[in-house]
């Protein structure tokens, strides 16, 4: 049991250059969040369209936690967060910066996509007088995109895929 943890954590962080170096038909989504500009998503996330595979590496620094649905149904946006893998988390939605954008991540289980994953990752930049301060949240892994056209927005939902699909081995 162990060592799958240890082999899981491994992959996540896989750097997103390798990803591009063996798939080419795997898109890119790296960045980081709240992106530059104010009520505008990032360009890569907007790009995205119906039946793209995409490569996730997303950092979202505190004022962009996304809100995370829990394996019991409930709810919650973390106010703080432990560092290591966020436990228990079966969908995520991805604060884009925009009310346009919505995108929603289902992270799959962990013995089909031991690729994706919500860290809690120590991020220097963001500082802060407690430790929890320090800190963002991650999101990666392989998933492929559905593009739904809602009333004045467009929602990305972005489905669990294998590693072997971004050009990773099982």
């Amino acid at each position: 049991m162990l060592l799958r943890i240890a082999i899981a954590a491994c992959l996540i962080a896989i750097p997103a250059s390798m990803v591009s170096a063996q798939t080419a038909n795997v898109k890119i989504v790296e960045g980081d969040l709240p992106g530059e500009a104010e009520f505008e998503a990032l360009q890569v996330i907007e790009s995205l369209e119906d039946g793209d595979i995409a490569w996730l590496d997303l950092d979202m620094l505190p004022l962009a936690w996304p809100s995370v649905a829990q394996e019991d149904g409930t709810y919650t946006t973390p106010q703080t967060c432990e560092f290591g893998m966020v436990e228990g988390v079966e969908t995520v939605s991805v604060p884009t910066g925009s009310n346009h954008q919505l995108m929603t991540v289902w992270l799959g289980n962990r013995e089909q996509h031991p690729a994706n994953g919500l860290s809690c990752e120590y991020a220097p930049i963001v500082g802060g007088e407690a430790p929890q301060d320090w800190a963002r949240m991650r999101l990666t892994g392989c998933y492929y995109v559905r593009a739904v056209s809602v009333p004045t927005a467009r929602e990305l939902v972005l489905n669990p895929l294998p590693p072997s699909a971004c050009g990773l081995h099982d």
